[in-house]
């Protein structure tokens, strides 16, 4: 998988486990101990190399028959930040020692 790709996998790697902690239900619908993979209607590249790194991983898997579940992950929300009442200031605060 090229670095790109390992990129967007990490970043639906942590959105999916962050889904996951939000809607734990969801989670029921994979069976413990499944190798997920994750697919992208919009990227064909990515579908192909994530299902190739999965069966790789298969080769040395310590269990040879584990069940494999595919995961359309949809859209993904645009990035909001979670700063609140950001302060611009000429010189630092008194509780910032120099």
């Amino acid at each position: 998988m090229n670095t790109f790709y390992q990129a967007k996998f990490k970043e639906l790697f942590l959105e999916f486990t962050r889904y996951l902690v939000e809607y734990p239900e969801f989670a029921e619908q994979i069976p413990e101990g499944a190798q997920v993979v994750f697919l992208d209607r919009n990227d064909p590249e990515f579908n192909r190399q994530s299902i190739h790194f999965s069966r790789r991983a298969r080769d040395t898997d310590d269990e040879p028959d584990r069940l494999v579940v595919y995961v359309e992950v949809g859209e993904l929300a645009p990035i909001r930040s979670r700063l609140q009442n950001p302060k611009v200031m000429a010189s630092p605060p008194t509780y910032v020692a120099a």
